[in-house]
């Protein structure tokens, strides 16, 4: 079991209080970005017809497409080369101007393409060119795009979390707040374009300004920066292969869609895929966190925290991940109804079965960039290629089951997923799960959604949603406390991030009753 002394007395200078604290920023920033979301797309929802959300997810899939053809899997690579270069404390200045002057360029170029070859994309997307001049806007949202992850990395790299958590607040209010003011003001689809860009403007320029004050980018010349950024992109080639397969593991469904059904369904998809997604944010988001970690850990050689760290942090994946993905599955139908409106409520038996299968998000964040960090880009590329691959198998389902068999086949490639990066990662550094927690949690969580699923049946009503929700909680928490699955580890981490008074009361409510550590005492004498 890691604790806070392991991971102190070890080389790397980041504590397990230090990586939960930055899980925390970036927790609350999705949370809170979530709820702004949220809110932004059920007004949109309302606002919009079906066939328009339809649109709105083929421009998304545009949005997505150009900056992965201009990535050459810089954004992935940039990681492991930043936090592994803060590990050994040498410059990363030169790393991240060669990769921003390289994307930059490409990535106007791709945007010019688009914006020139408009008509024909609309008429290749939506069979019409009426999109167009929509397309055209997009464009210039394309270079953002392309950038800002670029950037955003960086900053997790080093291990700038607080930093990331509240660039990414800033501009999602500004995004939807444009966005919400032009659907208001009859803009349509141009207005939510135009409230994309707006909100990417703002997210790029605190990053740049950020970086290039943390890090002290120099000017260097353009042969220095041929020299670093071909030796980086040799490096990152399988990872860019691995992030068409990628694209193609995130957005095949929706294609299929686009290319097989009216835009009304792709809409309908589109929505509930939307809600689950939520879900899949909070465990990247947990996932990420542990980047600077490893990478650096990695850096100074000390492997042992490695393993540490992962069996640690997947006793609090499997502690969040299990009840959210369970309590989503339970409360589906009015989960979709509030979410995005009546009109949507018949996808609720696909965002049921997208929501069991959520349950691999509990080991998935904790191994996700293992094999990033040790430089097996060719096994990545293998692990992204091979679910995708075998869920396509499964395409016969779409005609027998509709949305629900698309939702089986999305499912299946996250299973799929997780048991290869479960065997290669295994191979690098013995995995272990803490098996209480997971036979616990998966117990405390099926309980919790049965409860749930019986008051929804007894009561009907406009708050039916808040009262399942809340006994779900109380039923989890209960059987938290019963099984005793905290120990006094998680009360030293607890204790290390909100300090031992609120550490004493929460691990209270969670069922352990610390002893009062010298900090308490010391806290006391004050």
């Amino acid at each position: 079991m890691l604790t806070c002394e392991v991971l102190k007395t070890g080389q790397t200078d980041l504590t397990a209080a230090r990586v939960a604290k930055g899980s925390i920023y970036l927790t609350f920033q999705n949370v809170f970005s979530t709820l702004i979301g949220v809110f932004g797309f059920a007004l949109m929802a309302r606002m919009v017809t079906t066939d328009e959300m339809g649109v709105i997810a083929g421009l998304t899939l545009l949005s997505s497409l150009a900056p992965l053809i201009s990535d050459f899997g810089l954004n992935s690579s940039i990681l492991k080369h930043v936090s592994e270069l803060k590990g050994r404390s040498e410059s990363i200045s030169d790393v991240i101007s060669s990769a921003a002057i390289f994307r930059t360029a490409l990535s106007v170029l791709i945007a010019s393409v688009v914006f020139v070859m408009s008509s024909s994309i609309s008429e290749i997307l939506f069979k019409t060119t009426g999109y167009s001049y929509t397309i055209k806007l997009l464009s210039i949202d394309a270079v953002l795009l392309s950038i800002s992850p670029l950037l955003n990395n960086t900053l997790l790299g080093i291990g700038r979390l607080k930093e990331r958590a509240l660039y990414g607040l800033v501009s999602v209010v500004t995004r939807w707040a444009f966005i919400v003011a032009f659907l208001m003001t009859k803009n349509g689809l141009d207005g939510i374009v135009i409230g994309w860009i707006l909100g990417d403007v703002v997210l790029l320029s605190l990053l740049t300004i950020s970086i290039a004050r943390i890090t002290g980018l120099k000017r260097q010349s353009l042969q220095g920066a041929k020299r670093r950024i071909l030796a980086m992109l040799k490096f990152a080639f399988p990872l860019y292969m691995s992030s068409f397969v990628l694209f193609i593991f995130t957005w095949y469904d929706k294609v299929l869609l686009l290319v097989y059904l009216p835009l009304s369904n792709l809409g309908l998809y589109n929505t509930v895929y939307t809600a689950f997604s939520i879900l899949a944010l909070i465990a990247t988001t947990m996932g990420s966190a542990l980047i600077p970690y490893y990478g650096m850990a990695y850096g100074k050689n000390d492997h042992q925290a490695i393993g540490f760290g992962m069996a640690r942090a997947s006793r609090y994946t499997m502690l969040l991940i299990f009840p959210l993905a369970m309590g989503l599955l339970a409360a589906a139908k009015p989960t979709l109804v509030l979410f995005a409106g009546p009109q949507y409520e018949e996808g609720w038996i696909t965002l049921t079965v997208l929501a069991f299968f959520g349950l691999t998000y509990a080991i998935t964040p904790v191994l996700s960039n293992i094999l990033l960090i040790y430089g097996k880009t060719k096994t990545i590329l293998l692990i992204s290629l091979i679910p995708v691959a075998l869920s396509l198998l499964m395409i016969p389902l779409i005609w027998i089951m509709g949305l629900t068999g698309l939702a089986v086949m999305r499912g299946a490639s996250l299973v799929f997923s997780l048991i290869f990066t479960f065997y290669f990662v295994d191979k690098l550094a013995k995995i272990k799960i803490d098996k209480k927690v997971l036979v616990g949690t998966l117990i405390a969580s099926t309980t919790m959604a049965v409860v749930m699923l019986i008051l929804q049946q007894l009561y009907i009503g406009q708050l039916v949603l808040l009262i399942s929700v809340l006994t779900g909680g109380i039923t989890y928490i209960a059987l938290i406390r019963i099984q005793k699955i905290l120990n006094k580890d998680d009360y030293e981490l607890v204790e290390d991030i909100i300090g031992p008074k609120l550490a004493n009361y929460f691990m209270k409510i969670m069922g352990y009753k610390p002893i009062f550590t010298q900090k308490v005492l010391e806290t006391g004498r004050h």
